[in-house]
């Protein structure tokens, strides 16, 4: 038998010596001691280092992914926000909405636009859209702080920052007086309403890249900006309620109306647009011909996690997303369905492997409609997997074959798949950390 420990910081002769002692000295038990995946993510010191301070164009401290990166993501950051909540982390949450948002309504003529990565030294991928999770991190890092008066708060003039000059940043002459990081966060959905709607009112995603779902093959990268994508909706449609709690918890009735009723709105259009009720599936929709596009892809179900679909729909949903043939593998759930000709569990991506981050979302899917079983099922698959890979590998892994559990992409990744640490016991409670209070 392989047996792996791993500590920071110790000699390996002492740590030789001491699997060698446990090995000899209590092989059954040490063998039949069942390893718990906080445990694991404890004694590996992961959550070590995603915590990054303040630097270059990032005003304030900020969480990353463990290992190389140094960027500010969008939803990794929100995403592990939610994982963090369990340990009261919430500042750093705060501090990584605030550096998105010191981009917003500054340095282009789009209102509300920041880009989808910010680097210490410079901005990436432009000109894709931060993906609509800025108000939802809001919401969690004020639901961890129990406060939520930083959102009245600005940033200091651009111009008071070297590093903005050194850019060659500049400031709008004769600006108004800075707005509030709120108004800012009010604008990145103006963004997406004046410049991502088509003409039927849904929204579309500018590529692939900038779902965050890279390589799936029912968002078009060329042409760009025709895909009118169901979990882009379901996104914005999880902002708006974001904005309508920010709103009363901020004392603007107004607002939370206003933002209330923005929702109720956009869910409503996303039923009557995007439903098959011959398919007994939400599609996405190519806004240039207004057509369905029919591919089986994971992104298909966000609804049920965002709550958008009905009861009635969602049952539909299940029977697809239940099939063994289809999305539920040994593993998780299949971010392709087996029977897609595109499908490829090996080295697909989001063409097939099972990711921590749809298995969480779908778990929260089955239990808003009263699949339990199968969302428990889903939580221990997932607790699984990652325990298998500690064993084997020392760490966690970006995503896995969904047949055989095998790592598939980036090696020792850390960053939502931390949301696995409590999947089961989300599942057994039906708590939900991502869940927006309605009041």
């Amino acid at each position: 038998m392989r047996t792996t420990i791993y500590r920071r910081g110790r000699p390996a002769v002492l740590l030789a010596l001491v699997a060698g002692l446990l090995l000899i000295g209590t092989p059954t038990d040490y063998a039949q001691a069942p390893a718990s995946l906080s445990s694991l993510i404890a004694s590996h010191e992961l959550k070590r280092d995603i915590i990054k301070k303040p630097a270059g164009l990032l005003l304030h401290e900020y969480v990353v992914p463990k290992g190389p990166y140094f960027q500010l993501f969008d939803w990794d950051m929100y995403f592990m926000g939610v994982a963090l909540s369990y340990d009261k982390v919430s500042r750093p949450i705060m501090g990584s909405v605030e550096d998105f948002l010191a981009f917003v309504d500054e340095f282009a003529n789009w209102t509300g636009y920041t880009p989808r990565e910010i680097a210490p030294d410079a901005l990436w991928a432009l000109p894709e859209m931060c993906k609509p999770f800025l108000a939802q991190a809001a919401v969690r890092a004020s639901l961890t702080a129990g406060d939520v008066s930083w959102l009245r708060g600005s940033d200091p003039p651009p111009s008071s920052n070297p590093n903005y000059r050194a850019l060659q940043f500049y400031e709008r002459p004769n600006a108004p007086a800075r707005p509030t990081y709120f108004q800012k966060l009010k604008d990145t959905l103006t963004f997406w309403e004046n410049n991502r709607r088509a003409a039927d009112g849904l929204f579309v995603w500018y590529n692939g890249v900038e779902s965050g779902t890279d390589n799936n093959p029912a968002v078009s990268d060329t042409p760009s900006q025709i895909t009118e994508a169901v979990d882009l909706q379901s996104y914005i449609y999880r902002e708006y309620l974001a904005l309508a709690y920010l709103s009363r918890r901020l004392n603007d009735a107004p607002d939370a109306t206003r933002y209330q009723q923005k929702a109720a709105s956009l869910k409503a259009l996303v039923q009557r647009r995007m439903w098959s009720e011959e398919d007994g599936s939400y599609w996405n929709i190519n806004s240039r011909t207004g057509r369905f596009v029919k591919i089986k892809t994971w992104t298909n179900f966000v609804p049920l996690w965002a709550g958008l679909a009905s009861p009635a729909q969602a049952q539909r949903m299940m029977a697809t997303l239940l099939d063994p043939a289809q999305f539920w593998a040994p593993h998780g759930v299949r971010t392709l369905s087996k029977d897609e000709t595109r499908y490829d569990p090996h080295h697909g991506y989001w063409r097939g492997p099972v990711w921590v981050l749809s298995n969480y979302l779908m778990m929260h899917g089955l239990l808003n409609y009263g699949h339990k079983k199968e969302a428990l099922e889903l939580a221990d698959k997932t607790e699984t997997l990652l325990i298998d890979d500690f064993q084997k590998t020392g760490g966690m892994n970006e995503n896995y074959d969904p047949e055989t559990g095998a790592p598939d992409a980036a090696g020792h990744f850390v960053s939502w798949n931390l949301l696995a640490e409590h999947m089961k016991e989300e599942a057994e409670s039906g708590r939900d950390p991502t869940a927006i209070p309605d009041r």
